[in-house]
């Protein structure tokens, strides 16, 4: 049976190449210094088979690298430490080549054993993303020294989960030896390796001088000597460390005060496209909200124009989906409306009697508390009682994963370009997390989500996440509130910064005009 060969190397190369051409007249880059980051989230782990928090996530993106890797983007996907990689006709069977020569950062060979011994921690049914490996069936070593990946039924999205950074390849004797040390130091073979890691402070990173990357001078990669990846949970803090000169960039720029950095002339300010979406969790076993109804109410009584202007100064766009716009979100959806009349009447439908619903925010977040009170006051106009209630932001989501609370004011983001990942996680029930702490259940849409995985016709997916999209969302499986944009800003000395939409930033290309 003839293979059919599947790299995205010419992509790539040619990628390269407009990049190259559009750059002719920028300045060289310079290589050395420090880079300091104002995050308000930290690491929580750097063990790539643990953590569903974007403070560990990003974090591991920069020590960690996986067989297929997000492109410049992150809207693609181009090969990483595999250079290319064979599927079979029946698209049962991956083969991939691993690069010739990589070392992880303690200077020892990559092996085939390593990503197997990877992949085996990944796809472990009891680990957090082991449902989008559910289909791999076998890994295996081939006669040729190749990795070849045997799945149970063919899936179109496994090459995107193959870029997950939980799919990283660490060292499997490193691993083996100190599990708990690991997670503090990877040995991996991304191009930047800890330094220190001290929780609820900073992460230090050094770079890595086994990285096999090369740079645009034919040197390998990162330029940098060191990354400070600081740990400032108060935004405004994080404003006065930028305008300071303290840290070279801020993350999670507040909103109020976006317009007036892109405006001092100084810092720029980055608004990039985003795979993320701010909504409202609905625990649909709880009552009254176990009422589809209600949750239908609910969206008829938010008032989305208000949020937008008040909460997030205009910065996003109002979505029409329970999930982030991810490489088959439909524009062909429609809106739920603002309608207090039609929610007034949904409520009375449904014999609403008066019992409160909970709305959980983090506490010390102050857009939160503004979402809050404008939909604690739509929802009131349309019947509903309602009581805010706060929680530090462990507890509030260690609440939400056992399913106790009523509704939260929240967030989530794709970490790969496919919409698989999070519809999957999000709306089918049969997996670990009850249709990510909803509890929502709904057969049909389980069923068109087995379909969408089963073809590889881009446009037979495109028309089954669609239905999908418009199925749950007029569920009422949440109230959806923004797709908002990544906002970060940075110093002028700060060169080749780009957020890319699953939310992390390739620090291997930053450099320092110092």
């Amino acid at each position: 049976m003839a293979n059919l060969l599947r790299t995205l190397s010419t992509t790539a190369g040619l990628a390269f190449v407009a990049v190259a051409v559009a750059a002719t007249s920028a300045p060289a880059a310079e290589r050395g210094g420090t880079l300091t980051i104002a995050r308000p989230d930290e690491p929580l782990t750097l063990d790539p088979y643990i953590p569903s928090d974007n403070g560990s996530i990003y974090a591991i993106a920069q020590i960690c690298e996986s067989l297929v890797s997000a492109d410049a983007t992150g809207t693609g996907l181009e090969p990483g430490l595999a250079e290319s990689w064979d599927i079979s006709d029946d698209g049962l069977t991956y083969t991939f080549k691993l690069r010739d020569g990589v070392t992880f950062s303690d200077g020892s060979p990559v092996t085939v054993a390593d990503a197997i011994f990877s992949l085996g921690k990944v796809s472990d049914p009891a680990a957090p993303y082991g449902f989008a490996f559910a289909d791999v069936a076998s890994t295996s070593e081939t006669d040729d020294g190749q990795l070849q990946i045997v799945l149970s039924k063919p899936n179109a999205a496994v090459l995107s989960a193959m870029s997950l950074f939980s799919a990283s390849v660490v060292s499997k004797a490193a691993y083996e030896a100190d599990p708990a040390g690991f997670a503090s130091k990877p040995v991996c073979t991304g191009p930047f390796q800890v330094e220190s890691y001290e929780r609820g402070s900073q992460l230090v990173l050094v770079a890595n001088p086994n990285y096999w990357r090369m740079g645009e001078d034919g040197k390998a990669l990162p330029y940098l000597d060191q990354v400070v990846l600081r740990y400032v949970p108060e935004s405004n803090s994080r404003v006065l460390g930028l305008q300071n000169g303290d840290v070279d960039v801020i993350l999670a720029v507040p909103l109020n005060q976006a317009a007036a950095i892109e405006a001092d002339g100084t810092n720029t300010l980055e608004v990039a496209p985003s795979y993320r979406l701010d909504y409202v969790y609905l625990n649909h076993a709880k009552p009254p909200i176990d009422d589809k109804r209600i949750r239908v109410a609910m969206n008829h009584a938010t008032n989305h124009d208000a949020i937008m202007q008040a909460v997030f100064f205009g910065y996003g766009e109002t979505p029409n989906s329970f999930m982030p716009k991810v490489n088959f979100w439909s524009d062909k959806v429609n809106l739920i409306p603002y309608d207090l009349d039609k929610a007034k009447a949904l409520v009375e439908e449904a014999g609403y009697d008066g019992t409160p619903i909970q709305l959980m925010i983090d506490a010390g977040n102050a857009p939160s508390r503004q979402v809050a009170t404008i939909l604690e006051q739509g929802w009131g106009q349309a019947g509903l009682n309602v009581e805010i209630i706060e929680a530090d932001v462990g507890t509030a989501f260690g609440y939400a994963e056992k399913g106790d609370y009523q509704a939260y004011v929240s967030y989530i983001t794709s970490d790969i370009n496919d919409s698989d990942e999070l519809a999957s996680l999000q709306a089918d029930y049969t997996g670990g997390t009850h249709a990510f702490f909803s509890w929502y259940e709904n057969d049909e849409v389980v069923d068109l989500l087995g379909q969408a995985r089963a073809t590889n016709d881009e446009a037979e997916r495109a028309d089954l996440y669609h239905r999908i999209q418009d199925i749950v969302y007029n569920d009422g499986y949440s109230v959806p509130l923004n797709f908002l944009p990544y906002v970060a800003a940075y110093g002028p000395q700060v060169q080749d910064w780009q957020t890319i939409t699953v939310g992390w930033w390739w620090l291997r290309d930053v450099w320092l005009d110092q």
